[in-house]
């Protein structure tokens, strides 16, 4: 049984060197913005600094070290802090990397997330000064939510709720397609795991000699991200390992 060649359990994985320069509120890092789908992970490679984060329960924030890992669902509206400029994360994404096809919202404020024409402006980037203009204004947006939270936890959730409605209204393009990646990366995986039990069980092992490997050999940072300049392993749309082809 040949198969393809793919992260394992179709996720994807990216090297982020994150953005060091200054918000509007004076901190360094990256784009406050949030996942429909995705769980993400954020292992330290290099670096200290944070990640800010809102949810259901409000404001938070976490240290990072170098070596630790953060995991975070679904809806969690995340921010990555660098106060000296030598942070460096290893994002792994479920879902064949969903969040590098569409699957992430920034936190706007209601000017850029209630038209989707002027959402589609706030998001497009071309070059570095572009990039650092839509997180500054996601984190204007980031920041007014906070303070609502501060303010009264029931105008911080309704607010919440607000934001996740508008974004969804965004997105409803793509749910479709959304949902084909899913079927073909995430959920054939685990069938094809499945499979490969049933063949166990039968001490069938020639699908073993199918057996694949390949070094994927490290890039520059050499893509525009919401919190930094990224190194893809495997290219988000074909899945394919950086470097190869599909012929």
């Amino acid at each position: 049984m040949n198969h393809a060649l793919r992260m394992p359990g179709a996720t994807l994985l990216t090297r982020l060197k994150v953005y060091d320069t200054v918000t509007p509120d004076g901190q360094r890092g990256g784009t406050p913005h949030f996942h429909f789908l995705c769980t993400e992970m954020y292992f330290v490679l290099n670096g200290t600094g944070a990640v800010e984060m809102i949810d259901g329960q409000g404001f938070s924030r976490v240290d990072l070290k170098p070596h630790s890992a953060l995991v975070f669902t679904p809806g969690t509206i995340h921010r990555l802090i660098n106060p000296n400029g030598d942070l460096e994360i290893l994002v792994i994404m479920q879902n064949s990397g969903l969040p590098e096809r569409g699957d992430n919202i920034v936190c706007f404020t209601d000017e850029w997330l209630a038209d989707k024409d002027r959402y589609t402006e706030a998001m497009t980037v071309k070059t570095i000064e572009d990039a650092y203009r839509r997180r500054d204004r996601g984190v204007e947006g980031f920041l007014q939510l906070k303070a609502a939270f501060e303010d009264d936890p029931e105008k911080g959730c309704e607010a919440l709720r607000k934001i996740y409605r508008q974004a969804s209204l965004l997105v409803d393009a793509q749910k479709d397609e959304w949902g084909s990646i899913i079927e073909k990366g995430a959920l054939t995986e685990a069938d094809v795991a499945l499979q490969r039990v049933d063949l166990l069980k039968n001490h069938e092992i020639d699908y073993l000699f199918g057996a694949q490997h390949f070094l994927i050999e490290a890039q520059n940072y050499s893509s525009l991200g919401f919190c930094g300049h990224l190194n893809r392993y495997f290219d988000p749309a074909t899945l394919m390992p950086e470097g190869v082809r599909q012929e």
